[in-house]
């Protein structure tokens, strides 16, 4: 007989939501955001809200806030030293990347699965949002977008993958090979059942409740820079960080012969310093 898990061992699977969207031709179940980040909400929207209250909301969660420290030793976020508390780190780094770095953590919790598809695909999301922090924290004059938005963009970007793998289970299969997973063209696999990994991780997006333009980048980021300005722009980051992840993952990076010359323009890149550009990325995300 199988033995019972003790209730410790069982994980609780997060509480969803179901949405329609003509581009889809079917219903999409997407995880809810969790409890804690609907207080951290109405804390940030009250005006009376001290930094010790908002860092107690988030240290309930211990896992989550050891993740937070561990992101912001990253290089990026020029800390001498990471912080002791969640105030502390609010103090450092302010209060809005603090709260949006939260979410990106619990996006990750909250779309998980039994397949060790799940960590590989977060492995790569978050080396993908690695890359597009740092291009718009080395590119902030040029580009005006936060590093922190970069980051979510592209943590959201794809989750329309694994939430589509939940309802359909043939979707998976493109992604398997016999060593282990590989990324394929998601557009064609779309196209093959009537769906849209964009679209899924835009209502995902929205659901959590991202600003707009991070929102309509997670959309529109498959498409030629052709949206509104500041989106343009994200999308251009996007693009441009998976290039970097493929060129250094050695993966196939046919699309960006058709992005490069817009993505580079919107970012503030000339391609004769693209070279040294990504060389100084990959420096800067080496310690990620």
């Amino acid at each position: 007989m199988a033995s019972k898990k003790s209730p410790a061992t069982i994980k609780a699977a997060p509480a969803r939501r179901k949405f329609t969207d003509p581009a889809l031709k079917m219903e999409v179940s997407i995880p809810s955001p969790p409890p804690l980040l609907d207080e951290l909400t109405r804390l940030l929207d009250a005006a009376d809200s001290s930094m010790d209250r908002i860092g107690q909301v988030i240290q309930t969660d211990a896992g989550l806030t050891a993740n937070l420290f561990r992101m912001l030793a990253k290089p990026i976020y020029g800390l001498r030293r990471p912080p002791e508390t969640v105030a502390q780190a609010i103090s450092l780094v302010g209060l809005a990347t603090v709260a949006e770095l939260v979410k990106g953590i619990s996006l990750e919790k909250a779309i998980y699965g039994e397949s060790k598809f799940y960590p590989w695909f977060w492995e790569r999301a978050n080396e993908i949002a690695a890359y597009a922090a740092a291009i718009a924290w080395k590119q902030r004059t040029a580009c005006n977008i936060f590093p922190e938005h970069a980051k979510l963009a592209a943590l959201f970007m794809d989750c329309g993958v694994p939430i589509l793998i939940q309802h359909i289970e043939k979707y998976e299969y493109a992604f398997i090979t016999a060593d282990g997973f590989v990324w394929p063209n998601v557009p064609s696999e779309d196209k093959r059942f009537d769906t849209d990994h964009a679209v899924v991780g835009y209502m995902a997006a929205r659901y959590w409740k991202m600003p707009d333009y991070v929102c309509q980048a997670v959309r529109w980021h498959h498409d030629g820079v052709n949206v509104n300005e500041q989106s343009a722009t994200l999308v251009a980051i996007l693009q441009t960080a998976q290039h970097l992840y493929n060129l250094h993952s050695m993966k196939d990076d046919s699309d960006w012969a058709m992005q490069e010359a817009v993505a580079l323009r919107e970012i503030g890149v000339a391609k004769e310093g693209l070279r040294e550009f990504e060389e100084e990325i990959a420096d800067r995300c080496a310690d990620r």
